[in-house]
């Protein structure tokens, strides 16, 4: 009998071995990025016959708007404008303009991608499955994994975690997300953030196969648009009665007596989007406009509704330029600079066009060089 379980017992362990390799192989897709999503197949391939490319969000989408003039702008000179395309929808993330970039039939000279503004409107991943979608990216960080999966795409199915993939329509929905916890949206907020980083690399990594040329273009932000929410974790009973006393001092327009105390209480709480905001909107009243300026955009970042560009998405792309050598024009620090002494927005999201067009005359001297006309 011991002789049996002896023989069994090795030949039991194989077997589940064997059983939870093939499961891992069947479960898990072939390729390099571990990504916690699915998208539906495109039926035919995309065509654009133009050699300079934009392409992103609903950013992209009003850029596209002064295509025209960048178009004349670059063609200075010559006998007719050089062509520009657009690919661009409003409500659609990253991870859509990757899925054109991977069907286009015939690819541009040169490719401008300008987003990170609705990075939140679709759920690319569940959110039971974070840990799973966590160690796979440890694991996709890890330069010796990722020189295999390189190599040999096919060790994917061996080297991530199985997890269960978020199915992504078609197209994306116009109907309002889901409601959700503070809990959860801070939870996906962060692997959102990585979600963005890796999605941008893909992007440099598609255009220098194709020997493309690609510009990241960062998303200037309103700064004086408030907050649309603050996560109740960065609010106490102290900090409600603090802010409204200052809220007080502000009605009666004492900056000076207000100043000391929205600083104090912006360094004690943990990033309260509406005591940053507020804290943004006194320092720029009494001319500390560097201070505000920082504030501000702090209190873009730590709203607790994800509907828009902050400082953080344009952080990442500069990061990825940066580590990647992509040409980076940063539109968003444009944009700023003329902040308090011009209007500078047209509304909520898009600045002026006086911004755009001035845009035009930076970009055309940069891609006048890459065309070397």
């Amino acid at each position: 009998m011991l002789k049996k379980l002896l023989i069994l017992l090795p030949l039991g362990t194989l077997a589940v071995v064997g059983f939870l390799v093939w499961q891992r192989i069947q479960t898990n897709p072939e390729g390099v990025i571990p990504s916690p999503y699915t998208l539906p197949a495109m039926g035919q391939k995309i065509v654009v016959d133009a050699p300079l490319l934009i392409i992103g969000d609903r950013m992209a989408a009003r850029f596209g708007l002064f295509k025209e003039t960048l178009s004349l702008e670059i063609s200075t000179g010559l006998s007719k404008p050089l062509k520009t395309g657009v690919i661009a929808n409003e409500r659609s993330g990253l991870h859509r303009t990757l899925r054109v970039l991977e069907n286009l039939e015939k690819w541009p000279k040169i490719m401008l991608y300008t987003g990170g503004s609705e990075e939140l409107v679709e759920e690319k991943f569940l959110t039971r499955e974070i840990p799973t979608i966590r160690r796979n990216f440890e694991r996709y960080a890890d330069d010796r994994w990722r020189t295999l999966l390189m190599l040999w795409p096919e060790s994917a199915r061996l080297i991530y975690d199985p997890l269960v993939r978020q199915v992504l329509p078609d197209e994306p929905s116009d109907a309002p997300t889901r409601e959700i916890s503070e809990a959860e949206y801070q939870s996906r907020l962060e692997l959102s953030y990585r979600i963005f980083e890796i999605e941008l690399e893909r992007m440099v990594e598609l255009s220098r196969n194709q020997d493309v040329v690609l510009i990241f273009m960062t998303a200037p932000v309103n700064l004086d648009i408030p907050p649309k929410k603050s996560c109740s974790v960065a609010s106490t009973s102290e900090s409600r009665l603090e802010l409204a006393a200052i809220r007080e001092l502000i009605r009666q327009q004492d900056y000076k007596a207000a100043y000391p105390r929205s600083r104090t209480l912006a360094e004690n709480t943990l990033a309260n989007a509406e005591v940053l905001f507020l804290y943004g909107q006194v320092a720029q009243r009494i001319g500390r406009h560097e201070e505000a300026k920082d504030a501000l955009r702090k209190a873009a970042a730590f709203d607790c509704q994800g509907w828009r560009a902050n400082e953080v998405t344009n952080n990442i792309i500069r990061k990825v330029a940066r580590e990647h050598r992509v040409t980076l024009f940063d539109f968003a620090d444009m944009v700023d600079a003329d902040w308090r002494q011009n209007t500078t927005f047209f509304d909520q999201i898009y600045p002026q066009n006086l911004y755009y067009e001035k845009a035009c005359k930076a970009l055309a001297v940069v891609l006048r060089k890459m065309l070397k006309l």
